[in-house]
Formats: structure tokens, sequence, C-alpha cells
């Protein structure tokens, strides 16, 4: 090696002297996909190589071309009047192949490049209602997941860039990807297209996702308002019903006590006014007839002048006094003949 070295280097001295006259560019490619990168030297030259993290893979020489150890890694060469580029491919690129790239021509002079391969995983909004009352906050929330390395979030309203003060982002970092969260918050006046958009540098084009959010004024009503005011009107209508059948029977039974009590005063007035005559002459006559020869005396006195007395019991008799003739068609003996028979014991 030692001596190819220093022939190499004599080679050199001998066909004059050579460089890298720009060195290859650094790349961020998406993963599966190709990563290119150039190196142009100057003429005349001998033997280039190409390096991926300090390994060989790809070795060109300028009398034979390239020579090809792996299929990934091949070569397209160019030559412009006294410079040449060589041009390394690496086809579907893994994660694994982030790194440092380097060209290298004949140990003399190198450049170097990172390749970083990078994935762009899903991206959507979350939210289950895209609807809101106007000037009312709401939240709209942007989910990216399994990205690599972490994306950048911006959000766009009708065609317009958010302010970043009106939107929140978190990420976390799950084995080898990122997931990463962004909540915009914002108060629409009217319908609004939203637009999340989710970058990494292997993106020609950010990612992005849109949503419509529909804003319906504060006044409006749902659809079941007609039923819900019929409901309250018949509810309101069946209470003022009951209240004046409430109202009416008390009213009538006031009515009622106020009649009996002023009859009964009426009566009271007109009875009253009447005399004693008129009085007794509405009193129910008595049936029967009138003894008007009845004495209340002193009955014990004549149980003892007119009675007869036996041992242990006493027998009174009484004597019914004469009847008075009056104008009654009916009359009393003047003798009586039934006498009254009361036993005191």
């Amino acid at each position: 090696m030692h001596s190819t070295g220093c022939l190499l280097v004599l080679l050199h001295s001998f066909l004059g002297y050579s460089q890298i006259l720009q060195g290859p560019q650094s790349a961020a490619v998406l993963l599966n996909s190709d990563a290119l990168f150039n190196c142009t030297l100057s003429e005349p030259w001998v033997i280039m190589t190409w390096l991926l993290n300090g390994r060989t893979v790809l070795t060109i020489l300028s009398a034979t071309g390239p020579v090809v150890t792996n299929p990934r890694f091949t070569s397209r060469n160019n030559t412009q009047g006294n410079a040449f580029t060589a041009e390394l491919i690496i086809s579907k690129v893994s994660l694994q192949d982030s790194g440092v790239v380097m060209c290298d021509l004949q140990n003399i002079e190198t450049k170097e490049a990172n390749l970083s391969v990078q994935v762009n995983g899903s991206l959507q909004i979350t939210n289950h209602s895209l609807s809101v009352l106007q000037d009312h906050s709401t939240t709209i929330v942007c989910q990216a997941s399994k990205w690599y390395p972490e994306p950048k979030i911006t959000w766009m309203l009708n065609k317009t860039w958010a302010d970043p003060q009106n939107y929140t982002t978190g990420s976390s970092l799950s084995t080898e990807f990122y997931d990463t969260t962004s909540t915009l918050r914002l108060a629409p006046s009217s319908d609004v297209t939203i637009v999340c958009v989710a970058s990494i540098p292997a993106l020609p084009e950010p990612q992005t996702t849109t949503v419509n959010l529909t804003v319906t004024a504060e006044h409006a009503k749902p659809s079941n308002d007609k039923t819900v005011l019929i409901a309250v009107t018949v509810t309101f209508s069946a209470v003022a019903l009951i209240v004046l059948i409430i109202v009416g029977i008390v009213f009538c039974c006031k009515k009622r006590t106020s009649s009996k009590s002023s009859y009964q005063e009426e009566m009271r007035k007109v009875s009253q006014g009447r005399s004693p005559n008129e009085q007794n002459s509405k009193m129910p006559q008595i049936q029967g007839k009138i003894n008007l020869g009845f004495s209340a005396e002193n009955i014990s006195g004549n149980q003892e002048s007119q009675g007869s007395r036996d041992t242990g019991n006493k027998t009174v008799a009484l004597e019914v006094p004469h009847v008075i003739q009056t104008n009654n068609k009916g009359h009393y003996p003047v003798n009586p003949k039934k006498m009254r028979q009361a036993t005191v014991v």
C-alpha cells in the first residue's frame, strides 16, 4: 500500500498537479429514495474514491472508470473541458446511511458532506367536531406521527400564515421516530379553511392536511327549538288554567258564604221587627185539649190529707179538678171518676 501511494505521488508529479475544484454538498433525503453527491476534479487526475462514514464504497480510475463492489453505490461521470465531475449514487437509502460522505482525490485532498436520511410520517387533524359558535374560542389539534427528524408544524388560516403565538407544539421521541402535536387556538367570526403544515428538510414540499371550520351565528337556534317552544307554551297554558280554576272555586265559595250570611242577617232583622203577638201567632198550634182546671199545689199536702197509708207501701190518690168549660169542643165531666194512683216506696 505504501508503494502504491508513492507510485501515485510520482505519477501525480509527472502528470502535473490535480485538485478538487468542488466537493460534495450535504443532502437530506427521504427513506428508501436515492441520494446524489458530486465531486469535480481538475485534469489530469488518476484515481479517486468515495467513502461513507469512513468506509470506501466506490473507486473510480481515470483510465477504466468506476470499480463497483456494492450495487447500491454507483457513479455517473461527466467531463467538461479540464474539469471532471464524478457523481455518487446511493440507491434506496436507509437510516443507517446517515453520516459523512467523503470525496478523496489520490489520497492527497478530500472534501466532505453530510447525508441525512429522513422519514415523513402521517399527518392529520384529530378534531371530531368542526363547528363553532361565532366569536367563540375553539381549539384545533394536528397530530404528526412517526417522523424523523422532529417536524416543524405551522398553520394557515384562509391561505394566511397563523400567528405563532396562537398555537403551541410539543414532541416526543419513541425509538427512532418523533410524534408531534400542535394545538391551534382561534375564535373565528366566519367560516375558515384551516391547513396544518408539517415540514422536514428532505421534503421538496411540506406535507399538509386541510379542514373547513363552520361558524354558526350565536343567535341561530337548533332545529328542535320549535318543539321546545311548543312544550313551554303548553306547560304555561296548563298552569294558567289550573290557577284560573282554583280562583273560580275560591270565588264561588266566598259568594255562597256571603249569600248565606246575608240571608241569616235579613231573617234576624225581620224577627226583631215583629211584635210578640205576631211571633206567637206564627208558632205552631199544640195538638190536644187544655185542662184549665189543673192546679199545681203542694202534692205532699194533698197526699197527707186525701191519701191512704199502708204499712210498707204508700198509695196516694190524687183527684183531678173539674174541667173548666171552654170554647173548645171537648169538655170534661164535673165529678171525676178516674183517679191517678201513685205508689210511694
